[in-house]
C-alpha cells in the first residue's frame, strides 16, 4: 500500500468523513439523537483522517501480521489521540472528549479500553474495509479526482476558519461574562459582609438594652417594696432571693467593657 501525496490526501478524505458517520452513528445508538461530533461544521473528523494516514503510512507493512498490528495500532492511535486531546484543550480551552470516568486514563485523553477498541477497529479496517478505498482511490488518481480534492481542500480550509473563529468569539464572550460573575460575586460580598455587620451590631444593641430594661424594672420594684415595713419587707426577701445580687449583675453588665 504505498500511496502518492495524493493519495494520503485522498486517504484524509475519505476517512476524516467515514470517522464522522461512525461517531454520529455511535452516539445516536447511545443517546438516542443526532450529535454533529465533528470538530468542524461539516461532516468531517479531521482526527481519523489523519489517524489513518498515519496507521497506513507507518503499519502498513504489517498489515499481515495481526498481532503486530493490532499493538502498534493501539500504540499510534493512543499517542494520537493524548496529543489532539491536549492540544485541543489547551488551545479552545474545551475538553472535546473525556475518559475521566474510565478505568487506566491518562488525564481523561486516552483510556485503555479505548484504547483497545481503536487497536481493533484499526486492524479491521486496513484488512476489510481498506481494499474497496485502495481501489477508489486508485480511480481518482486523474484530472477529474484532483478538482474534486482541490474542492473538498478549499470547503474543509473555510470550514476550518470558520469554526475557529466561532469557537474564539464563543470564548470570549465566556470570557466576559466570567468577569461579570466574579464581580457580581464581590460586590455580594460586600453587601452580604455589611448586612452582617448591621444585623450583629442591632443585636447586640437589642441585647444590651433589654438587660438594662430588665435592671430598671427589677430595681423599681424591689425600691418599691422595700419601702415596705414588716411581714411586707420579709415577704420580699422570700420572694426574691439574692435579688440584690441580681441587679449587681445586670448592673455590672450594662457597664461599658474597659479596652
Amino acid at each position: 500500500m504505498q500511496y502518492s501525496l495524493i493519495g494520503y490526501l485522498w486517504i484524509f478524505v475519505i476517512y476524516a468523513f467515514l470517522g464522522w458517520c461512525v461517531e454520529v452513528a455511535f452516539h445516536t445508538v447511545t443517546s438516542g439523537k443526532f450529535v454533529n461530533r465533528g470538530f468542524l461544521n461539516g461532516p468531517i473528523c479531521p482526527i481519523y483522517g489523519v489517524g489513518m494516514a498515519i496507521l497506513i503510512f507507518v503499519l502498513g507493512p504489517l498489515v499481515d501480521n495481526l498481532i503486530l498490528l493490532f499493538i502498534g495500532s493501539i500504540i499510534l492511535t493512543s499517542i494520537l489521540e493524548l496529543i489532539t486531546g491536549y492540544v485541543l484543550e489547551k488551545v479552545f480551552d474545551t475538553k472535546w472528549w473525556d475518559y475521566s470516568n474510565l478505568p487506566f486514563n491518562i488525564g481523561g485523553y486516552i483510556s485503555l479500553s479505548f484504547s483497545i477498541a481503536w487497536g481493533l477497529g484499526a486492524v479491521f479496517v486496513l484488512n476489510i474495509i481498506h481494499a474497496p478505498i485502495h481501489k477508489l482511490i486508485s480511480y481518482l488518481d486523474n484530472t477529474v479526482g484532483y478538482v474534486l480534492l482541490l474542492i473538498f481542500f478549499s470547503y474543509f480550509t473555510i470550514d476550518f476558519i470558520i469554526t475557529i473563529l466561532g469557537i474564539k468569539e464563543i470564548n470570549n464572550r465566556l470570557r466576559i461574562l466570567n468577569e461579570v460573575e466574579e464581580k457580581l460575586n464581590i460586590y455580594s460580598g460586600h453587601i452580604g459582609e455589611n448586612i452582617y455587620k448591621g444585623m450583629s451590631t442591632a443585636i447586640k444593641a437589642f441585647g444590651d438594652s433589654k438587660s438594662e430594661i430588665e435592671a430598671m424594672k427589677l430595681k423599681a420594684k424591689y425600691d418599691k417594696l422595700s419601702k415596705k415595713k414588716g411581714f411586707v419587707h420579709r415577704r420580699l426577701e422570700k420572694s426574691f432571693p439574692n435579688i440584690k445580687d441580681k441587679i449587681a449583675h445586670l448592673e455590672e453588665h450594662k457597664k461599658p467593657k474597659s479596652q
